[in-house]
């Protein structure tokens, strides 16, 4: 059973999925108010590329925030860094609700990004850190609840916007973005450092405490103590591997922990790749082109954040730690295609502007929402949950920031493409998702391992570390230089009896 206080701490930096997907939902409803066009796109109300910069600018935050990420959660700590986050979030939203020209919106949207980005690097991590092996997959879900949660409030947000006047249309909904951030900058006050990096920093009582206490098990001290010795086992064998970011960047892109590092990479990317975000700030268009507009598409818009509600509520009580990660992944993947597959084909029929079949373009609607469902259902937590378990300890938080970034760098690219994407092609667009999707099931099926159950540190294992080993190879190096060190020459001692008692 999953402790009362995990749960209170993992919703409290969840917080930050909820930012997340407020922050990244509100886009969508925003662009499809009328006086938000003619404020910030000139007099037409349309200008592609400058919509695709709005959006663009907010994942090139994101990027640009997962430099930081691992440093600073390394140095300062996981707790204090998702707080930090949240304060540059607030600094992105202020500038938003109160932009005057189309510059200050994408300065709000990139501070925006660069919270949310330090944000989807380090919450994952801490939330792994801090949970069960196996309750890991339920509970680092909690963020993608939350995210589904954001998105939700973020469509119903836009649309109460609708039945304002002027510009508070869009400025009172961008305005709610600042409450999540704040709640989680104040939140993580009172949470616990994560017990691996109280071992990182050699304070051994404290992590002892905290593990004593997440593990809510009186009297199992000795279930404390072993993973106590296994964490710092796993940390002490790492210790002198990285010292800063080059080498950190260095030994992710080694032939040693390139799998990994490309795993988690392929999975964030093929977040975005699966076509949920294209969906997601564009849905409004979409529903535009099968003939549905103003208040009728933020209404649409509404519901279908609730697809990604329900679908996430099944995810946590029926799927996490039920269904191994991998099959999650491919089974999910060819979903995806499926529902694209014909959503594409009703809107080819249906999707004109001359259709007076509501019917078949309604039917394009109702394969969005399923594949809204399935989306949260497969994906919405399984992309978090995954790469933030591949990595040890010594690369976690700069992996995770890889990963992230390379999250964002995909979004950066499709949010530039899709506005004309839509306006040149239309419906041909979405095959581009029907065979990334496909794509990526051969992926999952043939080349992740499966970790569901596992502690970190045999997560590690899974992938060939193994902390004796590598202290030895390290007693090793220092035997082979014995002839010249004065630790071996010194007082007759003996290299082999060295290695031995090492």
């Amino acid at each position: 059973m999953v402790s009362l206080y995990v749960v209170l701490i993992a919703s409290v930096v969840a917080l930050g999925g909820f930012a997340y997907g407020v922050d990244s939902g509100i886009i969508a409803t925003t662009l499809a108010h009328d006086t938000f066009k003619y404020a910030m796109l000139g007099p037409t109300g349309t200008n592609a590329p400058l919509t695709g910069a709005i959006v663009s600018l907010y994942n090139v935050g994101q990027a640009i925030g997962t430099f930081g990420a691992g440093y600073s959660a390394n140095r300062y700590s996981r707790r204090w860094t998702i707080s930090g986050s949240g304060v540059i979030a607030i600094i992105g939203a202020i500038l938003q609700c109160a932009a005057v020209n189309p510059g200050m919106m994408i300065a709000g949207r990139f501070f925006a990004g660069v919270g949310c980005g330090i944000i989807l690097t380090v919450v994952p991590i801490y939330i792994a850190e801090v949970s069960p092996p196996e309750k890991r997959g339920m509970i680092v879900g909690v963020q993608g609840f939350m995210i589904a949660i954001g998105f939700f409030a973020a469509n119903w947000i836009g649309y109460g916007g609708a039945f304002a006047n002027g510009d508070s249309q869009w400025r009172i909904p961008l305005a709610m973005q600042i409450p999540a951030p704040l709640a989680l900058a104040v939140g993580c006050c009172f949470i616990p450092y994560s017990p691996r990096w109280l071992v990182q920093q050699e304070r051994y009582e404290e992590a002892q405490a905290v593990l004593t206490t997440i593990n809510a098990r009186s009297g199992d001290d000795d279930r404390v103590l072993q993973e106590l010795n296994e964490i710092r086992g796993q940390i002490q064998a790492e210790a002198t591997q990285v010292t800063n970011v080059r080498i950190a960047t260095a030994s992710l892109l080694s032939r040693r922990y390139l799998h990994r590092t490309l795993m988690a990479c392929f999975i964030l990317v093929m977040g975005q790749f699966s076509g949920s975000s294209v969906i997601q700030n564009y849905q409004s268009t979409f529903y535009e082109a099968v003939g549905f507009t103003g208040k009728s598409s933020l209404l649409i818009s509404g519901i279908y954040g609730i697809m990604g509600v329900l679908g996430q509520v099944i995810y946590l009580f029926v799927a996490a730690d039920k269904w191994p990660r991998t099959r999650t992944l491919w089974v999910g993947s060819i979903f995806l295609s499926v529902m694209i597959a014909i959503c594409m084909a009703l809107s080819a029929t249906y999707g004109g502007e001359g259709n007076e079949n509501l019917n078949g373009a309604r039917g394009a609607i109702a394969m969005i929402f399923i594949y809204s469902f399935g989306y949260a259902v497969f994906f919405n937590a399984t992309i978090w949950v995954v790469p933030s378990e591949l990595f040890p300890f010594f690369l976690r938080s700069n992996g995770m920031g890889l990963a992230v970034f390379s999250k964002a760098v995909a979004a950066i690219v499709l949010s530039q493409i899709t506005p004309t994407a839509m306006e040149n092609v239309g419906w041909r667009y979405y095959a581009l998702f029907i065979a990334t999707n496909l794509a990526a099931a051969f992926v999952y099926f043939f080349l992740l391992p499966e970790t569901s159950g596992k502690s970190l540190e045999e997560i590690a294992e899974l992938f060939g570390d193994d902390p004796a080993r590598d202290q030895l190879e390290k007693v090793d190096e220092r035997v082979e230089e014995a002839p010249s060190s004065p630790e071996f020459t010194d007082k007759g001692s003996d290299p082999v009896h060295m290695e031995k008692v090492v």
